[in-house]
């Protein structure tokens, strides 16, 4: 605190006075102050006040100003010349203070306020006024000059205070450091005596020594007229001593614990000595200043704390359990049968009995009657794909259903194998006799697709075992169903590959012949008694093909199965290992019955295929037209043959089909037309290209015809016959027993986890990569980022680092889209061969597909970014931040996935995918304020984003309970995390609801995905 050269001045002659014994003579000498006139002598009104007339004199030393003739009074001074003291409070201006009661001479301060005129703060609150908006003042109380404060001191001399006998001598002051300057007024019983202007101020402190040092180099002083000291009656007039001798310098200091303070002036310094015995003035001050608690001298701005060692102990630990916990799933999925030996293993006696479970004792005889298939055309219209197809074949039999392309072939093997059809299928399908439900016939067939749809990185034992393990009933031992897996690849003659990889495209493997093996051995290993196989030679050399053929007839022969396949064009000699036929023709049934008797029944009906020609070609030569050279069917069947009848003498020479001589008329001529025919069919073609019709008055000629002449003949009257004597068979329903339950759904679980957790470790790359790809992230973040500051910028700067890390984890999700794009097939096929359940394929799905990709990416870019960037690490937001980040990858990875389940065509999945993330970036609250939209449509669009509460509780964890600094104002400031939060559009009192929003889209997300692949991804042809 700081006392000014006129208070010693003042004191040092009242002591004078007080000694020589003339204050009582002066002060009965001092008249009454007079009264001023209203008017001058000669009755006029004087002039109005204007500081820039020389009559005129701004008091307090104000400065006057030039342009309005007003003075600008000091703070707690009014009146037109300054001179009268207000009161109320600082904040309220001098402009609407109230001046003193005259009365009583007091002030009235307002709540908070305190000082001889209401400017010394009392507390915090009453400083928020001078705040800028929004911030908080504090009022500082140590002394110590900030900007600008005000302070009162009382005199403490004691032989100064029993002069004054009982009044009491008081100082305020006020200093303004950008001015250099501080303002001075003694009071008397709290009335003015005088003031004094310092001007050219110098101000220290030290704050180890807690103590403040004033200097100012130049002091002015003067009295207040008619006041005690300055001309009041019975005191003393000390007005020239003020002007002429108070020059300065003046010097001030102050212990600010105790608030002692002391001035001294070099000319007042010997007389203070030589009247009081007191080497300068002592005073004791109270100050008070409006400040942000930031500019508080000594303040230092909180610094970013570096992770202390329990916050380095915690991140260890969580890296070590990250280990941990990928070890013992490591550790628990070797235990799996995938990651067991090949080797093959010797059966217990009490496996024997299982150890021929491919001869069969078995009887089935699988008959089917007027077969029909129609699928919905345009408008109302429908189509008729096969027409009352019927036939019959026994164990030991492999029946071939043959016919061109389009013909009905793998329609009416679906059909028989009871596969989902998209169209309405009528008609009786028995078993021995009897029509069985479609639950009771799935546990006594196999179907074999046209393609080959297995694993890649899967052996072929590890494919051939995962069948074994999910459909073989769950009372055999693992080591009998082993032995049954090796026994089927010896059958099937790849029991010498058994370790060579499937392969694809990309990674060579086995050939496509073994492939087909393969693939029959997934369905041979469960014992069926009836085998259905789509095209089992398509796509494969003469010699595979014959290789896949002889298997197959050797498992009808030796071991008494049932088999039924779709065929194109065979070999001469795999045609003669079919023992029934089934012939197709623009879905017309051509021909049915024992496959030996067909050229019998064309030589019987006016064909012959001549000895040396393929006869699967000549059946195919005969029945195959394409649609869109069809013909239009007149009448009977003989005028359709009569408008297909060439002429004589175009008859080529070169035909191959040649007339038996020795056939009767009608014979020769039919046989002579459709040899013809049959050599020449382009050209034909060609001269009967005519408009398609879907109604059945057009069809194909060929198909027609052959159609009529096998219903007419014997053939067909023995196939009815063999279907009616099954059908009334002693032994219906005999091979019916009580099957086994399969694979647990446990079981079943953990066989689908090993089988992905196999192909994972096989094929590492995406899971590597994606783990590579994160940690590299992380280190370019954190280097990025380094070291973030608690401040504006460190603010935005973590906006842009956390909507960056839900981006790159958002747009990783799409390679669940491939994935599962990939095992679609796959997963179609095995469900209509009842390998599982979806539920068990969806959980198994999740756990070592999703988990692995969705969880563990998150903990170590945590791991990386969270010590490298320096994020906050109070109240456990590390943990927190990770449990966001899983919680946020598993929704958005189950969401993209639902995508994947419910469109089927992978680029339209991505393109959907896409949009959806565009959407929920565009409402997560970083690219626009979510409290500005005010569009009813697009208001409440920020509930279904998944990165607005990601994002939300993000920030809202790092940054709640953060000071951020910035410099405005001129001030330090600091904002509470809270407050620029809310600022943003974001919520605090959110993180909670934000957390379990994240957890009710994984749950609707993992209830739509395993709907959609229920409903949606089955097996429909």
């Amino acid at each position: 605190m700081r006392l000014i050269s006129p208070v010693v001045s003042v004191l040092t002659i009242l002591h004078f006075a007080y000694v020589n014994g003339k204050i009582s003579e002066h002060f009965e000498s001092v008249a009454t102050s007079s009264q001023l006139n209203v008017f001058d002598e000669d009755g006029t009104c004087p002039p109005c006040f204007n500081c820039m007339l020389p009559i005129f004199k701004c008091k307090q030393f104000s400065e006057c100003n030039s342009y309005t003739g007003r003075c600008e009074c000091l703070d707690g001074f009014g009146g037109d010349d300054c001179s009268l003291p207000l009161c109320g409070a600082l904040p309220d201006g001098n402009d609407n203070r109230p001046t003193r009661d005259n009365d009583t001479e007091k002030c009235e301060c307002k709540s908070g306020w305190g000082g001889i005129n209401c400017n010394i703060c009392q507390e915090d609150s009453v400083c928020d006024a001078f705040m800028p908006e929004g911030l908080q003042g504090t009022c500082y109380k140590n002394g110590m000059i900030i900007n600008k404060f005000h302070q009162g001191c009382d005199v403490t001399n004691k032989k100064i205070l029993q002069i004054l006998n009982g009044k009491k001598p008081q100082v305020t002051f006020s200093c303004n450091r950008t001015a250099e300057v501080c303002d001075f007024q003694f009071w008397i019983d709290e009335v003015e005596s005088f003031y004094c202007g310092l001007s050219d101020c110098n101000f220290e402190y030290d704050l180890q020594k807690n103590a403040s040092h004033y200097t100012c180099d130049k002091v002015q002083c003067e009295c207040v007229p008619d006041r005690m000291l300055c001309g009041q009656k019975g005191s003393i007039d000390i007005s020239d001593f003020l002007t002429e001798t108070i020059k300065g310098p003046g010097d001030f200091s102050c212990d600010l614990q105790s608030r002692k303070c002391k001035f001294s002036e070099p000319s007042m310094n010997d007389l203070i000595l030589t009247v009081f015995g007191d080497p300068y003035i002592t005073l004791k001050c109270e100050a008070g200043e409006c400040i942000h608690y930031s500019q508080i001298p000594g303040y230092e701005t909180p610094s970013k704390g570096k992770l202390t060692n329990i916050q380095i102990l915690l991140l260890t630990i969580t890296s070590a359990a990250v280990v941990g916990l990928s070890g013992v799933a490591i550790f628990f999925v070797s235990k799996s049968p995938f990651f067991s030996g090949g080797g093959i293993v010797a059966l217990d006696d009490e496996d024997f009995d299982d150890f021929d479970f491919l001869k069969s004792t078995w009887k089935t005889v699988l008959t089917f009657e007027n077969i029909n298939y129609k699928i919905s055309g345009s408008g109302r219209s429908t189509r008729q794909v096969l027409t009352n197809i019927s036939g019959s074949v026994k164990s030991g039999e492999i029946m071939a259903i043959m016919g061109g392309s389009g013909a009905g072939k793998t329609t009416l093997l679906d059909i028989l194998a009871m596969k989902g059809k998209a169209g309405r299928v009528s008609g009786s399908i028995r078993v021995n006799g009897v029509e069985i439900t479609k639950q009771n016939y799935s546990r006594i067939i196999g179907f074999v697709d046209q393609e080959d749809f297995l694993l890649p990185t899967l052996t072929v034992y590890e494919t051939v075992l995962n069948s074994a393990l999910l459909r073989l009933p769950r009372n055999i031992s693992f080591a009998a169903k082993q032995k049954r897996v090796f026994q089927v690849l010896d059958e099937l003659r790849i029991l010498n590959i058994k370790d060579h990889v499937i392969g694809n495209d990309f990674e060579r493997g086995i050939s496509g012949g073994e492939k087909r093996r393969v693939s029959i051995a997934c369905e041979l290993v469960t014992s069926p008694s009836i085998l259905f196989l789509d095209e089992p030679t398509s796509g494969l050399d003469s010699n595979n093909a014959n290789n896949v053929i002889e298997c197959l007839v050797r498992l009808a022969n030796h071991y008494n199965r049932t088999l039924v396949l779709s065929i194109h064009q065979p070999r001469s000699n795999i045609f003669k290992s079919f023992d029934k036929l089934v012939l197709l023709s623009d879905g017309e049934m051509v021909y049915s019955g024992e496959a030996l008797k067909v050229s019998e029944f064309l030589r019987n009906s006016g064909y012959a295929c001549p000895s040396d020609y393929n006869i699967a070609d000549y059946l195919i030569d005969i029945t195959f037209e394409p649609k869109k050279y069809q013909t239009r069917v007149s009448g009977s069947t003989n005028d359709l043959e009569a408008n297909l009848l060439p002429s004589i003498d175009d008859h080529d020479s070169h035909n191959v089909h040649v007339v038996d001589p020795n056939r009767d008329s009608v014979a020769t001529v039919t046989q002579n037309e459709w040899e013809h025919y049959a050599v020449h069919r382009d050209e034909f073609r060609t001269l009967l290209n005519a408009e398609e019709s879907q109604e059945r008055g057009y069809g194909s000629a060929s198909s027609k015809v052959l159609h009529s002449l096998f219903r007419d003949s014997p053939y067909f009257s023995e196939l009815l016959q063999d279907i009616e004597y099954v059908k009334s068979s002693e032994h219906q329903g005999s091979f019916i027993t009580k099957s086994s339950s399969a694979a647990s759904f446990i079981q079943q679980l953990f066989i689908l986890s090993s089988r992905t957790f196999k192909n994972i470790y096989r094929n590492p790359k995406l899971l590597l990569g994606n783990y590579i790809l994160t940690v590299m992230l992380g280190l370019f973040l954190g280097m990025l980022y380094y070291d973030v500051q608690n401040d504006i910028s460190g603010f935005q700067n973590r906006l842009g680092l956390f909507f960056f890390i839900l981006t790159y984890f958002g747009f990783l999700t799409f390679t669940g889209l491939s994935s599962f794009s990939l095992e679609r097939l796959i997963f179609v096929k095995e469900r209509s061969n009842n390998y599982y359940s979806p539920m068990a394929y969806y959980i198994s799905k999740i756990l070592s597909d999703v988990i692995p990709l969705r969880v563990v990416p998150p903990i170590l870019l945590a791991l990386v970014v969270y010590p490298t960037v320096g994020l906050n690490m109070e109240e456990n937001a590390f943990f927190k931040f990770v449990a966001i980040l899983i919680l946020f990858n598993l929704g958005i990875s189950l969401e993209i996935l639902t995508v994947g389940i419910i469109f089927e065509d992978l680029n339209n999945s991505i393109v959907i995918s896409v949009l959806i993330l565009l959407a929920s970036l565009l409402f997560s609250g970083l690219f626009i304020n979510t409290r500005d939209i005010t569009n009813v449509a697009f208001k409440y669009l920020k509930n279904l984003s998944i990165f607005y509460y990601a994002y939300e509780s993000l920030i809202i964890n790092e940054v709640k309970s953060l000071i951020l600094k910035e410099k405005k104002y001129g001030l330090n400031i600091e904002i509470p995390g809270a407050t620029i939060l809310s600022t943003f559009g974001f919520i605090v009192q959110n993180f909670v609801f934000d957390i379990k929003m994240l957890m009710v889209f994984i749950f609707v997300f993992l209830s739509l995905g395993y709907l959609a692949l229920k409903v949606i991804v089955v097996e429909q042809k």
